[in-house]
């Protein structure tokens, strides 16, 4: 496993002074039970802008509660507080991987695509996903926006996934942490101007690994949907051509069939 610099956030001064540039509370946990959850604890309490940053999750979850597995140290596992809450939580969640795929390019690997709705591939497999939480508020609610992203796992470390799941240290990036969480942020504050999203919006359609294919698409209620993943709407709702005419997919679980 390549070390980077990620620990230096147990520092106070180092983290004050991260804190400062990227204008929000962080905190560093060497092991935490979940980001997401820490970070839901934070927008509870009332806390203002925050990022929770971990080199190990005891019970890290992704969609659908499926475990984010990553031993010490071989992923970026963020939580960001984003306040007041988007006026589309699902979009921007969305959009996140957009800042994913712009950070990456930013260390030198352009050729990051996107799964509707929320995952991160390189070489047809996922290498980061995201994970948005809503908690609406009188005081305008919040938003907290996990994301994973698989750094240094090795060939062995992701044996059980092989066919699904990679790491950039796998497809032959040397990546720094830090650096990467530093050029998400600003990436994630990109996207989140409202005069950003319609070029968001379109980096997503031309990194979209589906569109244009034949897609299963489940769901937790109702049977399974078969059909050509047409387009990606401006709410981001995936449009679905099926027998019967197009179909607008809020939420579901993607898998090519060809």
């Amino acid at each position: 496993m390549s070390d980077d610099r990620l620990h230096l956030l147990a520092d106070p001064a180092v983290r004050s002074a991260l804190s400062t540039e990227l204008d929000r509370r962080i905190e560093h946990h060497a092991r935490i039970v979940s980001t997401q959850a820490r970070a839901r604890a934070l927008a509870d309490a009332g806390e203002g802008a925050a990022l929770v940053v971990a080199d190990e999750q005891t019970e890290g979850h992704g969609r659908q509660g499926r475990p984010w597995i990553a031993p010490p140290g071989t992923s970026l596992l963020a939580s960001w507080l984003l306040r007041p809450l988007p006026a589309d939580p699902a979009l921007f969640a969305l959009l996140a991987g957009v800042a994913v795929a712009r950070a990456l390019a930013n260390l030198g690997i352009g050729d990051a695509r996107l799964k509707w709705p929320n995952d991160v591939q390189l070489d047809g497999k996922k290498v980061a996903g995201a994970l948005a939480d809503a908690v609406t508020a009188p005081d305008g609610g919040a938003l907290v926006l996990g994301i994973g992203v698989n750094v240094h796992q090795t060939p062995g470390q992701l044996a059980d996934l092989a066919f699904t799941a990679t790491s950039l240290a796998v497809e032959g990036h040397s990546v720094d942490r830090l650096a990467l969480l530093t050029r998400l942020c600003g990436e994630l504050d990109r996207i989140a101007r409202p005069d950003e999203r319609r070029a968001a919006l379109e980096e997503w359609r031309s990194r979209a690994s589906m569109l244009g294919r034949e897609v299963e698409i489940r769901s937790a209620v109702g049977p399974a949907m078969r059909g050509v993943a047409r387009a990606l709407a401006d709410d981001g709702a995936l449009v679905l051509r099926t027998s019967t005419g197009d179909q607008r997919i809020l939420a579901g679980e993607v898998s090519l069939l060809t």
